[in-house]
């Protein structure tokens, strides 16, 4: 029996929203101790870049609330009998994740922001750089 995979929708954005949001992000120009050059970026690269940016957020939110919903039913009052290290290490990941999500949002508001009138003429992707 063959898995099924959940497509989200999306306009510019990828199936791998995080790893082209990691890939795309060197396409941006910045110099040290300063912000993103943002306004010399190329509009479709910073409409994709957004649009990843939003959906990984998203799916960082869905997935911290689940991880959330199941600790709560493996807390050791219920029966359960999962290490401390391994809530530790759960919760580390929780609060990197919220991180990372949050700093997300603070990209794609940039992004949106310079690209605010832009209009694609065709449905076109920015391939990424190689790790």
């Amino acid at each position: 029996m063959q898995a099924q995979t959940t497509q989200t929708p999306h306009a510019y954005g990828s199936n791998r929203p995080m790893r082209d949001l990691l890939l795309q992000l060197p396409l941006l120009t910045a110099r040290p101790a300063e912000v993103i050059q943002y306004e010399e970026a190329d509009s479709f690269v910073l409409a994709q870049i957004a649009e990843n940016a939003e959906t990984a957020m998203n799916v960082i939110h869905l997935g911290l609330s689940a991880v959330g919903h199941i600790l709560a039913h493996a807390a050791p009052e219920v029966g359960s009998d999962i290490g401390s290290d391994t809530v530790e290490a759960l919760g580390r990941l929780m609060e990197e994740l919220g991180s990372f999500a949050a700093t997300a949002f603070s990209l794609s508001v940039a992004c949106r922001h310079y690209t605010a009138d832009f209009t694609p003429p065709k449905h076109r992707t920015v391939a990424s750089v190689r790790p």
